[in-house]
């Protein structure tokens, strides 16, 4: 794990934090160590490097996984909207979605949207899911694809797919669905496998998500789609503040960008038909919410000054695109 040791600095002492590569057993610090002693993420300041992002998320994600999620903190308001409108805004989880989906599931969400809800999936179809996290969506597929079709779910962190399969056993839908363990910029899949790819405030967290969308496009088949839920930013950021969210990798808004060069990427990757379904600001609670997602046991938790700084900039945005279909 080349990242040990280089991924923070102590707020407290100054010292060197190691990142675990097991979080350790100590239900306040899941995954990080100070002069061997655990400390928990909000006392840790980043010194995040490109190099080492990934396996910051994947040690976040990894202890939320183990754990089976954090003390409350969820990104995705679910059945209880965080402000008036939300779930009607972005068609977020209906009740009797909700009750399709086990609790396994349903603890580790951590999702912006409901992508399985606007994909306009089909019986039969292949879906793949990117960064599958708990399983909800890939539930949600799994019941719209029906039992001709299947769903795979990729997930970078071994835990939280394992997590999935448990959400795919308690769901009755082991059938219909695999698991991949993998990095979503160089997917374990063959060219064209999938008629859908769907991905729920995943990519934001990604570094490199022109190979992101570049593997999108290549698993997808000819005329395949996409349903993206994810975060973005409406307009330009400090340029102070943005150093500052990337220097931890915050939650969800450390490893955003601007909306226009996101779908910027999606079109450079050879999607079209490029279809935004909802766009979203996060309220104060929503973006405080995603700033430290996973959650803030396992997150290093904003100033809120810089939270305040970037209201009403930060978007949660759901998309459908698509891949041409062959000519002739």
């Amino acid at each position: 794990m080349g990242a040990e040791g280089s991924a923070y600095v102590c707020g407290i002492c100054g010292a060197e934090v190691k990142i675990v590569r097991k979080p350790v057993q100590d239900p306040k610090c899941p995954t990080l160590l100070c002069c061997g002693r655990p400390m928990t993420a909000k006392h840790a300041a980043g010194v995040t490097t490109e190099e080492n992002i990934k396996e910051v998320v994947k040690g976040r994600y990894e202890a939320c996984a183990e754990r089976g999620g954090g003390e409350g903190a969820v990104c995705c308001p679910g059945e209880t909207p965080a402000s008036p409108g939300f779930a009607a805004a972005h068609g977020l989880y209906s009740r009797e979605e909700l009750s399709l989906a086990p609790d396994t599931a349903l603890t580790l969400a951590r999702g912006c949207g409901n992508p399985a809800g606007f994909a306009d999936l089909q019986p039969g179809e292949v879906v793949v899911d990117f960064g599958c996290g708990g399983g909800i969506d890939m539930v949600l597929a799994a019941h719209k694809v029906g039992p001709s079709g299947k769903v795979v779910g990729v997930d970078f962190a071994p835990h939280m797919i394992e997590r999935a399969k448990q959400t795919a056993a308690e769901a009755k839908v082991t059938a219909t669905t695999e698991f991949v363990v993998s990095d979503l910029e160089r997917v374990a899949l063959p060219d064209g496998v999938a008629d859908v790819v769907i991905s729920n405030c995943v990519i934001n967290l990604c570094p490199d998500k022109e190979a992101v969308y570049r593997e999108a496009f290549r698993i997808l088949k000819p005329g395949g789609r996409l349903a993206v839920s994810d975060i973005v930013y409406a307009g330009q950021i400090d340029p102070e503040v943005r150093a500052r969210l990337q220097s931890t990798w915050a939650g969800c808004v450390g490893g955003s960008i601007e909306e226009d060069r996101y779908f910027q990427i999606v079109q450079d990757a050879g999607f079209t038909s490029v279809e935004v379904v909802a766009r979203h600001p996060l309220q104060p609670k929503e973006l405080e919410e995603m700033a430290c997602c996973p959650g803030p046991e396992f997150t290093p938790v904003l100033a809120k000054e810089d939270i305040a700084s970037v209201e009403g900039k930060v978007v949660s945005i759901k998309y459908r695109a698509s891949k041409p279909a062959r000519r002739g």
